[in-house]
């Protein structure tokens, strides 16, 4: 049996899979009480078809001798460097649960030259009031003997090595560290350079309660946190395939220095997937490093080639495609309306949605599919090839440059004739924009992007000079027009009298005023003008949580002028009115008490 000796005591470790020359192996400490092989026997196989995985019992538990009797995270911590120094290994990503969490934290704190990247599951930093009051009757042996035949068994066999009462030594060191460490505060937690993932499951009864888990990775830089649902403290063991996939996927982005390198500047720079592209990785093939993936922009391949300089040699093969470029077709929406989704899939969510005659930027194609940026407001998303016209940049910019007539009412019918009998070619939303054909008696003649001739009555198009401008009197009218549609459906992702979302309002709102905004609330909340005088019609009222660091936007309304504001809701599924007097019939306490603030659009943003 494998046995290390170090720091004055015998370590037993078990190995599972082989070692790769791409790859630290990966460590996996178990928690209070417990033994490497109950902790990660159902695990450690899994993990070992893509790493040595060495899974050892902790000092004093199991086959690891105490001949010190102490039961301490420091101590630990340094067997299990020494272990991993022992071993052959520069650095391996640590993993570790409930206490084996804390021992690891104490790892990354304490010896980050052999961490590579660390995993805590159900680790604190530091021992709250709960858990000070909450531990002596959980590691009280004499309950445990009254009250817990199960666990009374599991301490006597698993640790029957190292005697037959040793399980009352082990509660008895166990619940003297586990009430008075660990001692981290924010500000140590804050020098950490390592990746780490932090696990809790959201109905853990024991680091829950305090948020352990959130404030671990709230103050280590760039440390992500996953708390599934309806979990409580075991996560591997409850959701043991989601764990695995979620660790293997933590551990393929930022397992080594190059790619966390990469997945840093993604988080500084283009973290936000409506906006931009960044999917880049470094990959190890026939013993070389390779360079691939997908940007934006030309820009953000410089700047992942300047990022990983330090971490790779110069001889990297570089494959990173820029989707952007001049070359980049172009071309126009030739529907009323279609949506954006999230994949290439009727299935996947609708982000948003581009209007007839808007422009888009083909960035990729998949069968029946193309995913876009749309050049009004930079959204990126796929939608059907069906619905596009393509054409040379020249064409499609000489188009949209002559959209000179607007579209003032929801829908505008479009007929193939100018006579209101005359079959449709379908419909105009409010605040299109289209090339004028002529005039035909009551009918305007528009010309659509593939060339034909949709016939809309006069009426419900306005000429180039009524065109409404952000002033007082534009303002009171483009309100008149969102009043109309008062009852319109709301539409998660709408941006068209078919249905619209809050955000989708307030852009086609500022739209009629001839005013570009982003397409998302939180987005426009960050690039609209803060208002702190009273808020004047057509300003826009953001609603949500105001979080710890920075607020979470999740809805909009546009400013009436009389305390009140109109906005599309889930709460009433449709276009309505809301005021912030508490005695009006329409007042909503929720929205009055997470008004997140006000802003203001006087030119386009976007």
């Amino acid at each position: 049996m494998p046995y290390c000796e170090l720091n004055g005591t015998q370590l037993y470790y078990e190995t599972f899979g082989a070692a790769r020359p791409d790859r630290p192996p990966l460590l996996l400490i178990h928690g209070a009480t417990s033994t490497g092989a109950a902790e990660w026997g159902h695990i450690a196989p899994l993990l070992a078809r893509e790493y040595l995985v060495i899974v050892p019992d902790c000092r004093g538990h199991g086959r690891s001798a105490n001949p010190q009797h102490t039961y301490r995270f420091a101590e630990m911590a340094d067997d299990l460097a020494a272990l991993i120094r022992a071993l052959g290994h520069p650095r391996a990503h640590v993993i570790g649960h409930s206490n084996g969490g804390n021992v690891a934290l104490t790892l990354l704190l304490e010896h980050p030259d052999v961490v590579q990247c660390a995993v805590l599951q159900a680790a604190n930093a530091y021992v709250s009031d709960d858990l000070r009051a909450r531990e002596p009757a959980v590691f009280d042996p004499e309950r445990i003997a009254r009250e817990d035949p199960a666990w009374l068994e599991a301490l006597t066999t698993r640790h029957a090595a190292l005697g037959p009462e040793y399980w009352r030594e082990l509660l008895r060191l166990t619940l003297a560290e586990t009430i008075t460490a660990p001692n981290y505060t924010a500000n140590d937690l804050a020098q950490v350079q390592r990746p780490v993932l932090v696990i809790e499951g959201a109905d853990d009864p024991v680091n829950a309660p305090a948020q352990h888990g959130r404030f671990i990775a709230r103050a280590i830089p760039d440390a992500e946190l996953w708390t599934p649902a309806k979990v409580a403290h075991n996560v591997h063991h409850d959701v043991p395939f989601p764990w695995w996939e979620r660790v293997l996927d933590f551990l393929a982005r930022r397992g080594d220095d190059a790619n966390d390198a990469l997945y840093r500047l993604k988080q500084r720079r283009y973290r936000d997937e409506r906006e931009t592209v960044f999917a880049v990785h470094v990959t190890w093939e026939s013993g070389e490093r390779r360079v691939a993936g997908r940007v934006l922009e030309a820009t953000q391949r410089a700047a992942a080639l300047e990022t990983l300089a330090p971490h790779l040699d110069t001889s990297l093969q570089d494959a990173i495609r820029v989707l952007l470029t001049a070359d980049t077709p172009w071309a126009l929406v030739n529907r009323a309306v279609t949506d954006l989704r999230r994949a290439p899939s009727d299935d996947a969510g609708r982000m948003s949605q581009a209007r007839l005659g808007e422009a888009v930027r083909i960035l990729e194609e998949h069968d029946k599919w193309a995913y876009v940026q749309t050049t009004h407001d930079g959204y990126l998303g796929w939608l059907h090839q069906a619905a596009l016209w393509r054409g040379a940049a020249a064409a499609v910019q000489d188009y949209q440059a002559q959209c000179s007539m607007w579209v003032r009412v929801p829908l505008a019918r479009l007929h193939t004739a100018p006579a209101p009998n005359a079959p449709l070619l379908g419909y105009a939303p409010l605040g299109v924009t289209l090339p004028s054909a002529g005039d035909a008696g009551r009918f305007v003649a528009l010309r659509l992007p593939d060339g034909r001739v949709g016939y809309a009555l006069a009426t419900d198009v306005a000429p180039p000079e009524e065109h409404l401008t952000p002033d007082p009197a534009g303002i009171a009218a483009a309100l008149d027009l969102i009043h109309v549609m008062i009852g319109v459906p709301y539409l998660w992702g709408g941006r068209t009298p078919f249905g619209f979302d809050c955000s989708g309002l307030a852009q086609t709102f500022y739209g009629l005023l001839g005013i570009r905004i982003p397409r998302d609330a939180d987005q426009q909340f960050h690039a609209g003008q803060p208002v702190t005088e009273t808020p004047e019609p057509g300003d826009l009222y953001f609603f949500g949580d105001p979080g710890e660091d920075r607020p979470r936007v999740t809805h909009v309304g546009i400013a009436l002028g009389d305390n009140g504001f109109i906005h599309t809701t889930g709460r009433t599924w449709c276009i309505t009115i809301n005021h912030f007097t508490p005695d009006a019939p329409d007042y909503n306490v929720w929205l009055h008490t997470h008004c997140l603030g006000v802003r203001r659009f006087q030119s386009s943003v976007v």
